[in-house]
C-alpha cells in the first residue's frame, strides 16, 4: 500500500512521465532520470555559457526563407507561392530575405546572426520522425541511437561524479509540450521540461509530501528508492525554477506568440540565476509541414517566419538589455527542407537541404556560409544537394562555444567533422601585462600554416609550446635566447587535426597564451 500510495503521489506530482494535465495555457512535465543530473555539476563549474536550440518542427521551406531572387528556375518551379524579388528584404545581390524576416535581417546586419546554407546529411530521410531523430542524435541516416548529442556531451563532461548524486540545480531545460531526445544520455534524460515555471512548481510541490518510511531491500524497494530520488530532485528543482522565475526579469516586450512566450521564460530564468546550460524550445505541432496552401508573401509560412524572427529578435534585445548578451547563443534546426517544385495543393512536400540560423552576441554574425541553392543540379528526386553536414554546426557549438576538447567532440559526434567558424572564441589568456610583450597568430583559424608574431622589449629566453585543450604537449615550436624587437615564426601545421590548440609563449618568468583554431 505504501508503494502504491507513493507512486500515486509522484504521478500526481508529474514526476513519472506519461501524460500530464493542461494547466490553463500551459502543461507541465518533469523529465525522469533525475539521478543522472548529478553528473552535470562540472559544467556549471566550467562555464556560465548558455545554448538555446529552437526546433522548427515539420520541415521549414528554405527557398521561401532565403529567396534566390535572380534564379528563373525558382520562379518557374513555384508559380503561386514564389516571393517576388521586389518584395524581399535585401541580403545579397542574388538572395533576399522573406519579407516576414524583418527581425532576422536586423540581427544579421548588426552582426548577431549567421546563416549556413544547404544544411542536411548524406542520404537524407524524408520522414518527420526519423529525420528528427537523426538531427537530435547526431547520427547518419542508417545509424540508430537512443541518446542525444547534447545528452552525450553533458554526460561526458561530468562522468567523474558518483552515480545517484543529486545536483544542486538542473542544467538542461525544455520549455514545451514533449521531451526531446536531444538531452537524453545513457543514464536518462538530462534535464526537466515544463511550459510555465510557476505551474510546474505548483504541480510538483503538491505531489510528494509525506512520502517516507523504510525502503525494503528488494527489487521493488530499489524501484521505490529510484522513484523517490526523482521526486526529491523534482521538488528541489521546482523550488529553484520558481525562485529564478520570481527573481528574474524581462526588460523587453515579447510578441504574444507561442515561441515569443517560451523565449521570454528562458530569458527570465537566465536572468534569475537558474544554472541551466541548455534550453530547448520550438514552434511545435508540425507547423512547418506546409503541404497545402503554404502561401508566399502572406499565408501560413509567412506567419511562422514572422513568429520565429520577431521572437528571436526580442530575445536577443532582452538579453542585451539585461547585460547577458555575451553569455547566450543558439541555433535553429528543422528535420529537412521542402521540395523545389510546389505541389498541386499550392504547398511544398518533404525535401532535403535548407538554411540554418545561428544567433547570439558572441556569434560571428553578418556572415553567410555556402552558396546560393543550385536549382539546376538536383538529386534524383529533384531536391537540393547538401552543402554542409549539420554536424559541422554541432562541432562548432561544442568546440567554439562550450570549449570541449577535440577528442571528446569526436566521440560525441561519432567521428570528426570540420567545424564552421560560427562563434567568437576567446583567443588569448593574458598572464602577463600586455605591455611586456605582444603575441599574435595569423591567420586564425588556420589550415596548413600559421605565423606567430611576438615583440620583446628586451633580450630574453623564449619558449613557445603548442598544447591541446587538456594541457598536453603537442609540440615545442621555439626555444632559445632572442634579442629585443619584433619576431615572426612560420609554423607548418602538418598532421594536426581540426580543433583548438593553445600556443603558450613564455618569456623569462612571464607567459601568455593564445588559442589557435585549425580548420581542415
Amino acid at each position: 500500500m505504501q508503494r502504491r500510495h507513493f507512486l500515486k503521489q509522484t504521478l500526481k506530482a508529474g514526476v513519472v512521465l506519461s501524460a500530464l494535465p493542461a494547466l490553463g495555457r500551459f502543461s507541465a512535465q518533469a523529465l525522469a532520470h533525475a539521478p543522472a543530473l548529478g553528473h552535470l555539476r562540472k559544467l556549471t563549474e566550467q562555464s556560465d555559457r548558455v545554448f538555446v536550440l529552437i526546433q522548427l518542427q515539420g520541415g521549414n521551406d528554405g527557398l521561401n526563407t532565403l529567396v534566390p531572387i535572380e534564379n528563373p528556375l525558382y520562379y518557374a518551379a513555384r508559380p503561386t507561392i514564389a516571393i517576388p524579388k521586389e518584395q524581399t528584404l535585401p541580403l545579397t545581390p542574388t538572395l533576399g530575405w522573406h519579407p516576414a524576416l524583418v527581425g532576422f535581417k536586423e540581427l544579421y546586419d548588426r552582426g548577431e546572426l549567421a546563416i549556413v546554407q544547404g544544411v542536411i546529411y548524406p542520404n537524407p530521410d524524408r520522414s518527420h520522425f526519423r529525420g528528427t531523430d537523426i538531427w537530435v542524435t547526431a547520427t547518419d541516416a542508417d545509424v540508430f541511437l537512443g541518446t542525444g548529442w547534447l545528452g552525450r556531451y553533458l554526460e561526458t563532461l561530468v562522468a567523474d561524479l558518483p552515480p545517484g548524486e543529486i545536483p544542486s540545480e538542473p542544467l538542461a531545460v525544455q520549455i514545451g509540450a514533449a521531451s526531446s531526445l536531444v538531452v537524453q544520455g545513457e543514464r536518462g534524460l538530462l534535464g526537466l521540461s515544463f511550459r510555465d515555471p510557476r505551474d510546474f512548481y505548483r504541480l510538483v510541490s503538491q505531489g510528494a509530501e509525506g512520502v517516507g518510511g523504510e525502503v525494503p531491500n528488494t527489487l521493488a524497494g530499489q524501484e521505490l528508492r529510484f522513484v523517490r530520488s526523482i521526486a526529491q530532485a523534482a521538488q528541489r528543482y521546482a523550488e529553484l525554477v520558481r525562485r529564478a522565475s520570481e527573481q528574474g526579469t524581462n526588460r523587453i516586450a515579447y510578441p504574444d506568440t507561442d515561441l515569443g512566450q517560451k523565449l521570454r521564460i528562458v530569458a527570465r530564468l537566465i536572468s534569475g540565476g537558474l544554472g541551466a546550460k541548455v534550453y530547448v524550445v520550438g514552434i511545435e505541432r508540425n507547423s512547418f509541414d506546409t503541404h497545402a496552401y503554404q502561401g508566399g508573401v502572406t499565408g501560413i509560412h509567412a506567419s511562422l517566419l514572422r513568429e520565429l524572427s520577431d521572437a528571436v529578435k526580442a530575445f536577443l534585445d532582452d538579453l542585451r538589455a539585461l547585460g547577458l548578451a555575451d553569455r547566450v547563443a543558439g541555433m535553429t534546426f528543422s528535420e529537412f527542407g521542402r521540395r523545389v517544385q510546389e505541389n498541386a495543393s499550392k504547398g511544398t512536400d518533404h525535401g532535403t537541404a535548407a538554411p540554418l540560423f545561428v544567433f547570439g552576441g558572441q556569434v560571428l554574425g553578418g556572415r553567410l556560409h555556402g552558396q546560393d541553392p543550385d536549382l539546376a543540379n538536383l538529386d534524383p528526386r529533384g531536391d537540393l544537394l547538401m552543402q554542409y553536414d549539420y554536424r559541422q554546426v554541432y562541432a562548432a557549438a561544442l568546440l567554439q562555444w562550450f570549449g570541449a576538447p577535440q577528442t571528446q567532440v569526436q566521440r560525441i559526434l561519432l567521428r570528426e567533422f570540420a567545424p564552421l567558424p560560427l562563434f567568437a572564441v576567446q583567443t588569448w589568456v593574458e598572464e602577463a601585462p600586455p605591455e611586456v610583450f605582444r603575441f599574435e597568430i595569423s591567420p586564425n583559424p588556420a589550415s596548413s600554416m600559421a605565423t606567430l608574431s611576438f615583440a620583446l622589449p628586451d633580450q630574453a629566453s623564449v619558449e613557445l609550446l603548442l598544447l591541446d585543450l587538456q594541457g598536453r604537449l603537442v609540440g615545442n615550436l621555439l626555444q632559445g635566447e632572442y634579442p629585443a624587437g619584433d619576431h615572426r615564426v612560420s609554423v607548418r601545421l602538418g598532421p594536426i587535426s581540426s580543433g583548438f590548440y593553445l600556443c603558450r609563449l613564455r618569456v623569462g618568468r612571464r607567459a601568455t597564451t593564445r588559442v589557435l583554431q585549425v580548420l581542415r
